[in-house]
């Protein structure tokens, strides 16, 4: 699949538009970290997970997970 895209300029920055289909591919969503990594003429774009958002999703996880014996903790 090919994907032509311009690159622009928005203010001191040049910018390029990555297709949503790229995104869906990626997982990727706005405000996360994309990694660029130059491979001769080609660039690999890889999305770089959040450790704060992981983190976060696993303690909620196990909250919801032991939310009964934290409780039962408490009571003691």
């Amino acid at each position: 699949m090919t994907n032509l895209r311009k690159l622009r300029k928005t203010g001191n920055s040049t910018v390029v538009s990555i297709p949503k289909s790229i995104l869906e591919t990626l997982k990727a969503d706005e405000g996360d970290n994309l990694e660029f990594v130059a491979e001769g003429d080609s660039v690999v774009i890889r999305k770089q997970e959040d450790s704060q958002k992981e983190i976060l999703n696993l303690s909620n996880e196990m909250f919801v997970k032991y939310d009964k014996t934290m409780r039962d903790l408490v009571e003691r």
